[in-house]
This record gives C-alpha cells, sequence and structure tokens, in this order.
C-alpha cells in the first residue's frame, strides 16, 4: 500500500478518511488545523480529523504549530508516496507539493473549473446553480487550478442548504476516492488540463454577507438563505429585532393587496409569507436572536398586517 498523508479540516476530510480506512489506506499522517475556540464556552476544540487521527493512533502535524522550515524537514522525512487533500483551508507551497514520489491529489466539492476556492458549494447554491460535482484533481501552485483526474456530477435539489449538502459532497467524495485513488495510483488516469478561460471563483463568505435585502428577487433571497445556512447565516430585522432566516421555500401565494412594499408580512393558514422585489418566499423556520429556534407555523399568529422585513434596524 503507499505511503499516504491526508491534509484536511472538516467532516468531509472526515468522510474521505473513512473510506481510505475502508480501502485499507490508513495514511501515515494527517496535517490539520490548529484546535481553536468553539462555542459560547470559547474552549479550545480539535477538528474532526484530528479527532479521527487520534482515535486511530495516527501521527497529527500541525503546520502552524511548528516553524515553516521545521514542518516541512518533518513532512520530508516521512517519505510519503502520495499528498492527499480534502477540505484542509491551508495554502501548500510548489514545495510541499514536490515532496511526494506520486504526486499530491486534491478532492474539491465542485466541477471545476468552476467554482475554485474556499467556498464552492455555498457559491453554487446561491448563484442559483442546479447541477455541481466533486473532483480528483493533481494540486498545483494555482489554487485548484491544477490538471483533473476524475469527476463525478451531482443534482443540487431546489430546497437544500449548504450544510446539507456538504452532507452529500462527502459521499459523493468517498465514491470518487473508491474508483479514482485506485486507478491514479495504478497509473491508469490521463490528467486533463482545466480551461482557464472556463475558470470561476468562490471566496469566504464574512456574517454581513447574510444580510437579506427583500428588494431581490424571491428566488435570489431563497438561494441565499439556503447557500448561508448553517454559516453564517441569513439574516433580517422584524420589529426592531434581528432574525435569522433559516429555512423558506418558494411558492406562488400572493398577498390580498398587491401594492405592499417589499419586506411586508402577510400570514394565511399558519403559514408565514414575505414580499419580495419579484415573488413571495415562504417562510418556515426563523430565530430571533438569543432565542431558540421556531417554526414559522408555531409564530404566523404574532405578525399580520403592517409588519414587515428591514435590512437595518429602524432608528428611533
Amino acid at each position: 500500500m503507499p505511503k499516504l498523508i491526508l491534509f484536511g479540516s472538516s467532516d468531509l476530510s472526515v468522510a474521505v478518511l473513512d473510506e481510505l480506512e475502508q480501502l485499507e489506506m490508513l495514511p501515515l499522517a494527517i496535517v490539520t488545523q490548529p484546535d481553536r475556540p468553539r462555542g459560547r464556552s470559547g474552549r479550545l476544540a480539535a477538528t474532526p480529523v484530528k479527532e479521527w487521527a487520534l482515535e486511530r493512533d495516527i501521527r497529527v502535524l500541525d503546520n502552524q504549530a511548528e516553524e515553516a522550515e521545521q514542518f516541512f524537514q518533518d513532512l520530508s522525512a516521512l517519505k510519503a508516496d502520495v499528498f492527499l487533500t480534502a477540505a484542509y483551508g491551508e495554502y501548500l507551497p510548489q514545495k510541499v507539493l514536490d515532496l511526494p514520489a506520486s504526486g499530491a491529489l486534491n478532492v474539491h466539492p465542485s466541477l471545476l473549473p468552476k467554482y475554485r476556492g474556499a467556498s464552492p458549494v455555498q457559491t453554487a447554491i446561491i448563484a442559483g446553480e442546479t447541477i455541481s460535482g466533486v473532483t480528483l484533481m493533481l494540486m498545483a501552485a494555482k489554487m485548484d487550478g491544477g490538471p483533473i483526474l476524475a469527476q463525478r456530477e451531482v443534482i443540487i435539489p431546489e430546497d437544500i442548504t449548504a450544510g446539507e449538502m456538504m452532507d452529500v459532497m462527502a459521499d459523493e467524495s468517498r465514491y470518487l476516492i473508491r474508483t479514482a485513488l485506485p486507478q491514479y495510483l495504478a497509473g491508469e488516469l490521463t490528467p486533463q488540463e482545466q480551461d482557464e478561460n472556463e475558470a470561476t471563483y468562490s471566496r469566504t463568505f464574512t456574517r454581513e454577507d447574510g444580510r437579506v435585502d427583500f428588494s431581490k428577487s424571491a428566488q435570489e433571497i431563497h438561494n441565499l438563505i439556503r447557500g448561508l445556512t448553517p454559516w453564517p447565516g441569513a439574516f433580517s430585522y422584524l420589529d426592531g429585532r434581528r432574525v435569522k432566516l433559516i429555512n423558506s421555500r418558494l411558492t406562488s401565494e400572493t398577498p390580498e393587496c398587491e401594492d405592499l412594499p417589499p419586506g411586508s408580512v402577510f400570514c394565511r393558514e399558519e403559514r408565514f409569507f414575505v414580499v419580495c422585489g419579484e415573488g413571495v418566499l415562504e417562510l418556515l423556520d426563523i430565530q430571533f436572536a438569543s432565542k431558540a429556534q421556531i417554526s414559522c407555523a408555531s409564530c404566523a399568529h404574532n405578525f399580520r398586517e403592517g409588519y414587515r422585513f428591514e435590512s437595518f434596524p429602524q432608528k428611533d
């Protein structure tokens, strides 16, 4: 079996590790991001990948805990045949990529060259894509720009959130590792260069990206809500209170009054609707600041004509 080092930090990385274990290709070491504060307590917590590795007594390397040169020397000493990255979240310099004899590979949750970068799944959903996929590629100095080894296409359902879609991508990544990685190691795959003219990019999202503007269409807002769920979350203000918009769906319902401005709320049979710049959006689950998540069916009776979502809290 080849000597493999995995670079990863997320649940998708763990899915890839689970598949490697099934293939009896356990990595001789893993590299992951450092422990970071989690939750309201602020306690340091390890990445899911580190927890997985420690349970199996696999060596863990943290490139931020060592000097860059020492980290490089530690990697060199392991004499790995192949590096595999999956949702690692850190840049690898060319001299690191050049270490393994059989190359450095990456599992990326998009159909490259579309949506290179940090948040391909979120970006695809926000853009209204209905098709995406996973790619196994050779790594290069340019971010996600290396030659493609294999791809697997997947459908993005209309109401799926980014969190749910990442679970799908994790399963598809496992399939790609199971089928394509042994082929690559056997020399049976021919790398295909990416078309740079088709390249698009994704970026890291911030909390501010979740601010909802109801003058936009219902479709755009629906895509934003599901693309930013569970993090950083879409939000607006209702009656001066910040509200996280967690689940929504498109609807053909219309208000009785045709002149309601965007953001206006109307409720019907315990269903909660918001007028948009184009169309109407039904909200299914929301969360007021410092409160628990609730279904809109349980609170629709509290909001009648005159209530309106605003992008910013109204000033007295």
